[in-house]
């Protein structure tokens, strides 16, 4: 949430903690009793939509996927090189073509780019495990390669769902304090109307002022 926004939640959990110190005050008054349990609902959607939004933060998400990549972008130049040398000594002019690719070009490719060569080069691997062999290839190794796609994939999948549900939650609080705006201003004029104590009132509004009610005036500024 922004500041701003964090503000004005604040303000309303102070205004509902108000009507919590002061039960005896408001609670025989059915209009504003009901009312303000409908604005405490809305305060706790927000508080818990914030907490969605605070575990749905993409950054961790982001940092192994960004170190998972260039453990794969250095494991895989290496194993190409190796697949390279022996296409270079038999010939293998169909093997040079699959391996014939810079580190620096693996560096700009999209993550299922560069996942989709990983796998062609552990395919090529396993076809000629045994040739590879004397190259410092063996299972392990391509094992290795093959989980390394197979883990980035899937750590670009998480963060694109983190993201999409930070989203989700952000345009959700968005939602709510619009509601909890308009709710909060009939709020004020039903207490301003039922509600005969005025130091609850005064209080009241006082609390409110933190994030500005333009032209509102207690009961007691009223009678003076």
């Amino acid at each position: 949430m922004r500041k701003s926004q964090d503000n004005y939640l604040n303000m309303a959990i102070a205004v509902m903690q108000h009507f919590a110190n002061h039960v005896n005050v408001w609670i025989n008054t059915k209009i504003v009793a009901l009312y303000r349990e409908k604005v405490n609902q809305t305060v706790e959607e927000i508080k818990t939509a914030r907490l969605k939004q605070t575990d749905s933060n993409p950054v961790g998400h982001t940092a192994s996927k960004a170190q998972t990549r260039d453990v794969l972008e250095t494991t895989l130049y290496q194993v190409a090189l190796c697949v390279r040398s022996y296409a270079g000594v038999t010939e293998n002019e169909v093997l040079l073509e699959k391996t014939n690719f810079s580190r620096s070009a693996l560096y700009i490719l999209r993550e299922n780019d560069l996942c989709s060569i990983a796998m062609v080069i552990v395919n090529v691997c396993m076809e000629h495990l045994s040739e590879l062999a004397e190259y410092g290839i063996d299972q392990t190794i391509v094992d290795n390669l093959r989980n390394l796609a197979n883990q980035l994939q899937t750590l670009y999948a998480q963060r694109d769902i983190v993201i999409d549900e930070r989203m989700e939650a952000t345009a959700h609080i968005e939602q709510l304090l619009k509601q909890l705006r308009k709710q909060l201003k009939t709020l004020d004029d039903l207490v301003e109307v039922y509600i005969k104590d005025d130091t609850f009132v005064s209080t009241y509004f006082n609390s409110r002022r933190i994030h500005d009610i333009r032209g509102r005036r207690t009961k007691k500024e009223d009678n003076e």
